[in-house]
């Protein structure tokens, strides 16, 4: 295969394996199986086209980057509207009830966060919270699939999510939400 570039053997070894990730996540991120395949795709070609594709040092990472940078895009796109397009009388109508651009780009980025977040839980604790969060399969078929017991799903799943709150309280010590609640206090101070 002396015709191809070396963009497409570094291409078709180190991207294109994790396809099947790019396409779950975009799917995550988009209104249909269609848009998600498109968000893929575009990706490609923008990696394709990346002239410094050699300092890509996580190539995986940088597909998901993408990815998102091209969601975000879209969604600042989708907003876009000129002025002129609407008549004098309809502005006075117009009222979105919906959450905001902010809203929507924040949820995401924190959703990405908590993603990275899931990422560097243990094996175990990872594939539990992902099974039960993500998939939303029940303990008991999650314990099948990894042929463990149901207490021992349950011990990593809470394992997993105390592990998350204490990931998310590190990243954002002065958000109310990640504060520990009396009930928390509570066990960590019976647990000593």
């Amino acid at each position: 295969m002396s015709w191809l570039r070396p963009v497409d053997i570094w291409f078709s070894e180190q991207v294109l394996p994790h396809e099947a990730h790019y396409l779950r996540t975009a799917r995550r991120w988009s209104r249909g199986r269609d848009e998600a395949l498109d968000l893929v795709q575009e990706a490609y070609l923008k990696l394709l086209l990346h002239d410094d594709w050699r300092a890509i040092r996580d190539p995986r990472r940088y597909t998901v980057t993408t990815i998102r940078n091209l969601v975000l895009q879209r969604i600042r796109r989708s907003r876009i509207v000129a002025i002129t397009d609407i008549p004098a009388h309809d502005v006075a109508d117009i009222y979105d009830e919906g959450p905001s651009v902010f809203d929507i780009v924040a949820g995401r980025e924190a959703l990405l966060g908590l993603l990275d977040d899931v990422e560097r839980l243990a094996p175990v604790c990872r594939r539990v919270i992902r099974m039960r969060k993500f998939e939303d399969l029940p303990p008991r078929e999650i314990a099948r699939r990894l042929g463990i017991s149901l207490s021992t799903v349950e011990t990593h799943l809470a394992r997993g999510m105390r592990q998350l709150m204490q990931m998310r309280r590190a990243a954002f010590p002065a958000d109310p939400a990640f504060r520990p609640s009396k009930d928390d206090e509570d066990e960590r101070l019976a647990s000593r």
